[in-house]
């Protein structure tokens, strides 16, 4: 019997903090080490530590790219392969759908390219290695501050000190949601000018999170259902004048 071959690896990137390979149908993102700098190296294990923690906090769950094993010193995680690639490589060519959920904890860094596309097309947030989150004793993981920022275009102007909080996420979610419909982040080729959502499917809720209006990711959920309702009723309507015609 020949003995089957091992799946090969293929780099898929390199970030800050973690080398990510793809083995067949599993992703593998494993810290990277660099050997003549330990002090980042010390930092890029603390990232992917912070990482294992929350995929063990949140668990499965059908909105969050599904954790499939942890290294035993959390030095590496194991994630499915999604063949669709992220959110945003994705509505370049693609029309789909965005659930949102209330995760619990402080992401720090949403953007569009942050978000999976599985098979089924649900979007699937992933990326957690700079995300905080409370005290987990039922896990034996004490509270971490958030160690990341989001890019300019998404954060909520504050103390860069400070922790990040839900309504940093709420701000951030906001301009990934006017990236997802505008097909550009906000402010792009603007000089400060201010940002017209008008038209934009789910304007009114983009406002509502940089202003401060809206205050949960159940929040956006709710008020979203109501806003893709109120359109189908007005397209039934439509269809239903035509057929009278």
């Amino acid at each position: 019997m020949v003995p089957s071959t091992p799946p090969q690896r293929e780099l898929l990137m390199v970030g800050m903090s973690a080398k990510t390979y793809r083995i067949g149908k599993t992703v593998r993102k494993e810290c990277h080490v660099l050997v003549d700098d330990m002090g980042i190296t010390k930092q890029n294990k603390e990232a992917c530590k912070n990482e294992a923690d929350v995929y063990l906090i949140l668990g499965s769950h059908p909105l969050i790219a599904k954790c499939l094993s942890i290294g035993p010193e959390k030095e590496y995680i194991e994630l499915e392969y999604y063949p669709n690639g992220n959110l945003k490589e994705y509505v370049q060519t693609n029309c789909t759908r965005i659930t949102e959920t209330d995760l619990k904890l402080r992401h720090s860094d949403f953007r569009l390219d942050q978000w999976l596309v599985d098979a089924n097309l649900n979007a699937r947030l992933s990326d957690f290695n700079a995300s905080g989150f409370d005290d987990q004793p039922d896990l034996g993981l004490k509270g971490k501050p958030a160690q990341g920022l989001e890019i300019l275009s998404h954060y909520l102007p504050r103390d860069p000190e400070a922790d990040n909080t839900v309504e940093s996420d709420l701000f951030a979610m906001g301009s990934t949601l006017y990236e997802l419909l505008a097909g550009q982040t906000p402010y792009e080729g603007l000089s400060g000018e201010l940002i017209d959502t008008e038209g934009l499917l789910l304007g009114d809720i983009i406002i509502g999170c940089w202003e401060k209006k809206i205050s949960s990711a159940k929040d956006i959920l709710y008020y979203g259902k109501d806003v893709f309702r109120s359109k189908e009723t007005k397209e039934a309507d439509k269809t239903g004048e035509r057929k009278d015609v």
